[in-house]
């Protein structure tokens, strides 16, 4: 599977050149989650196509190999089944996981991401209603006139938040820059995502201000614009304390509601 579709942002073989490197990181995940790896196997007999069609499209734009695609649709089927709901956003961060762990270690990880207030609680969801509640909860920690110019370009919460907190980044930071990304979000959880989401604009609020159009703007917030450098300087400095005490003051609950209504 070396020109499979989750390996879009290994830039120039990043994790073949890296081995020790991204095995370090992936096994800090496991870490920060506290799990081990599974005991266990994934029975991993294929579902009845009727069974897995909801899920085929999101492994074929995963994988190259029908094995590997195969594991992938059962391992989202075992996930709908116990989160109730599905979103494409828990396929990209199942497929990058399976490129370093067994499918039940995997579906460990997931469960905790999804279950635990901490991490993505509702944010899988068909309507991830949840996601585009805490995106509006950000946007609110933005100063003006910066928040207002967001708004005047289109450029809701709900139109990116999703591929930058329910799928953590994952089809849109190239991998070295990535992973210390997903380093830190481990760590911390959600909180850490609201951070990045302030220092991203910091970083880019020049950037911002001086657009004229949606499509600009866009390309900037899905990362196709925005130098590597920048964006490496922003998942580096979204740890820093000053963020942490923004994000800190916050009352979330009282923020969600809020953004909610």
């Amino acid at each position: 599977d070396g020109d499979a579709p989750i390996l879009k942002f290994n830039t120039n073989e990043w994790l073949q050149n890296h081995i020790d490197e991204a095995v370090a990181h992936a096994d800090g995940w496991l870490a920060s989650l506290g799990i081990e790896l599974s005991r266990v196997d994934l029975d991993k007999k294929p579902l009845s196509s009727e069974g897995a069609r909801i899920f085929r499209a999101d492994a074929n734009r995963t994988y190259r190999s029908e094995t590997n695609r195969e594991l992938m649709v059962k391992l989202l089927s075992f996930s709908q089944t116990k989160f109730g709901d599905y979103q494409q956003s828990l396929g990209y961060v199942a497929g990058l996981l399976l490129l370093f762990f067994d499918a039940a270690t995997v579906f460990k990880v997931l469960t905790v991401l999804n279950d635990s207030p901490k991490y993505l609680p509702g944010y899988w969801r068909g309507e991830a209603t949840a996601c585009a509640v805490d995106g509006y909860v950000c946007l609110s920690l933005l100063k003006e006139p910066l928040r207002q110019k967001l708004l005047s370009l289109g450029l809701l919460p709900e139109t990116f938040v999703q591929k930058w907190f329910a799928g953590i980044c994952i089809h849109h930071l190239h991998y070295h820059t990535l992973f210390p990304f997903l380093d830190r979000f481990f760590a911390d959880g959600n909180a850490y995502l609201f951070q990045f989401f302030v220092a991203f604009f910091d970083e880019f609020e020049v950037d911002i201000m001086t657009t004229k159009s949606n499509p600009e703007a866009n390309s900037l917030i899905r990362f196709e614009s925005a130098p590597e450098p920048r964006l490496a300087k922003v998942v580096a400095a979204a740890s820093e304390e000053r963020y942490r005490r923004i994000v800190g003051a916050v009352d979330i609950h009282k923020a969600r509601v809020e953004a909610f209504e």
